[in-house]
């Protein structure tokens, strides 16, 4: 068991004992603002009723059971997306276990070995389109069916539409590789951030005169369009600002793609550090310069407007 902000992270290995509760049930990769709804939802109705109130989530992305590493775009890693849902409030965050023999379960067997083994579920809150079991056979329809025989009520939130769109983990990954990142961000309800290790490599930066940190992306994490960012890197206790280059800039098209963030003010060995990224404003896209000269000028613009930005506070 983990605590975080006084509620408790359970990895499921032995049958709870929960008693009587209302629930929020999906992967919630990005924890955005619609799952923040969703989870806020199943606590209004637990608090109404006098009971206890869960998030009930998976160890891993399903996705990452049935899709290649390349098929994959998440808004988190696994252990910060968890982390992140006890932070809403709830009595307890259950995270499951999935693996193949899990996932081939018939979608009431599904249930009971979620729901139904750990207690009395008063409500179980989802998105519109959640699906469940084997082959994601069950539906929502399927839920009221299973919940109509409990004393359970099913509640399948729409996802707050915004610009006439539900806000969905897809279209965040979208416009984030879209260069959309003030949307993303907005839809979030905090700025994107990457996790990534610094690596030995090609830096660009350093050719034109200010060090960088060459940052190895977890293949799994969605990548944002190639640009330049202003971003916030906290390390040591110190939010460092940053200039972040997503890409290679045509003039060094030789060489390969590369995440390069600058860190304002730092001075230090990063090699083999792990940095949290967080990418506040989209700058400018890659773009072709005349000289080398030109493109240092720029980026020193670049530069001294992260600088001189007012960026809001970050975890």
């Amino acid at each position: 068991m983990v605590s975080t902000t006084n509620t408790q992270i359970t990895y499921l290995s032995e049958q709870l004992n929960l008693g009587e509760f209302t629930c929020a049930i999906g992967v919630f990769d990005g924890v955005h603002q619609g799952h923040q709804y969703i989870i806020g939802e199943a606590k209004r109705q637990a608090q109404a009723l006098g009971i206890a109130s869960y998030v009930f989530t998976f160890d891993i992305d399903p996705d990452e059971l049935f899709c290649t590493p390349e098929q994959q775009r998440k808004l988190l890693t696994n252990d910060d997306r968890i982390k992140m849902l006890a932070t809403y409030g709830t009595d307890g965050v259950i995270v499951i276990p999935f693996n193949a023999e899990f996932a081939g379960q018939a979608p009431f067997d599904f249930l009971g070995a979620i729901i139904a083994a750990h207690g009395s579920a008063r409500g179980i809150h989802v998105g519109f389109d959640f699906r469940f079991g084997a082959k994601a056979a069950g539906t929502v329809d399927n839920l009221r069916v299973w919940g109509a025989d409990r004393g359970c009520e099913i509640f399948a939130h729409s996802l707050l539409p915004e610009r006439g769109l539900p806000i969905t983990a897809t279209r965040i990954r979208n416009a984030l590789q879209a260069g959309e990142l003030a949307l993303a961000n907005a839809l979030l309800t905090r700025p994107y951030y990457l996790r990534a290790c610094v690596a030995p490599g090609r830096q660009v930066g350093k050719g034109l005169g200010f060090a960088t940190a060459n940052l190895e992306l977890e293949q799994r994490l969605t990548r944002p369009a190639d640009g330049v960012y202003a971003g916030i890197v906290p390390l040591d206790g110190v939010h460092y600002k940053a200039a972040i280059s997503v890409g290679i800039p045509a003039t060094f098209e030789d060489a390969p793609p590369t995440i390069e963030a600058h860190l304002l003010d730092f001075d230090g060995d990063l090699y083999g550090r792990e940095l949290k990224v967080y990418f506040m404003e989209y700058l400018r896209e890659m773009r072709a310069f005349d000289s080398v000269d030109e493109l240092q000028a720029t980026v020193q613009a670049n530069i001294a407007h992260v600088r001189e930005t007012h960026y809001p506070e970050v975890q």
